[in-house]
């Protein structure tokens, strides 16, 4: 049985090499940096409704009597979990940074 990754790594999109996804462009503005918060963000939450239909889809199936693999929904139930985990995490550090700014005096 092979397992798929939940994502791809998120660590490309902080190169300067990297391309932007015409989702992100449409989300974040044409002119937003390749490596800009609104590109990882976009990515993470796609990723994550990616994972939410497998998991879904898993589910359906199971319950159709389509599959009877009972493992891997569970597995598409973690990755979807920790999907929306990730998206969350990083909109919280995103929050925190900009409430620090906003606290600074000048």
């Amino acid at each position: 049985m092979t397992i798929n990754p939940i994502s791809p790594n998120l660590v490309h999109l902080l190169s300067p090499s990297s391309t932007t996804s015409s989702d992100a462009d449409r989300l974040a503005g044409a002119g937003a940096p390749e490596g800009s918060f609104a590109n990882i963000l976009t990515d993470a939450l796609n990723t994550a409704s990616q994972a939410d239909a497998a998991d879904k889809a898993s589910a359906l199936g199971l319950m159709m009597g389509q599959s009877d693999d009972l493992a891997a929904l569970i597995i598409d139930a973690q990755k979807a979990e920790l999907s929306l985990n990730l998206a969350l995490q990083i909109r919280n550090k995103f929050i925190d940074a900009y409430n620090d700014i906003m606290r600074m005096q000048v």
